[in-house]
């Protein structure tokens, strides 16, 4: 009679550890350093231009909900 631990095999063992915190919304969050903000990096660019769609998103929400209003009303 062995233990059940050695009978599992080690990809088992690993699909039963928890996920990290926002792993699904942010896979590669781990992987950003201290560079990927160095001014003039493709990194960066990449970064601040994500960071520019992001928090232009709920600006055209709020204009196709209120523009037709504006314009009827």
């Amino acid at each position: 009679m062995g233990d059940e631990d050695d009978s599992t095999p080690p990809a088992e063992q690993v699909a039963n550890k928890p996920e990290p915190p926002y792993q699904a919304l942010l896979p590669n969050l781990d992987k950003l350093s201290r560079s990927s903000f160095d001014k003039g990096t493709v990194s960066r660019r990449r970064i601040n231009r994500a960071l520019l769609v992001l928090a232009l998103m709920p600006v055209v929400v709020l204009a196709v909900i209120f523009v037709p209003q504006l314009i009827n009303g």
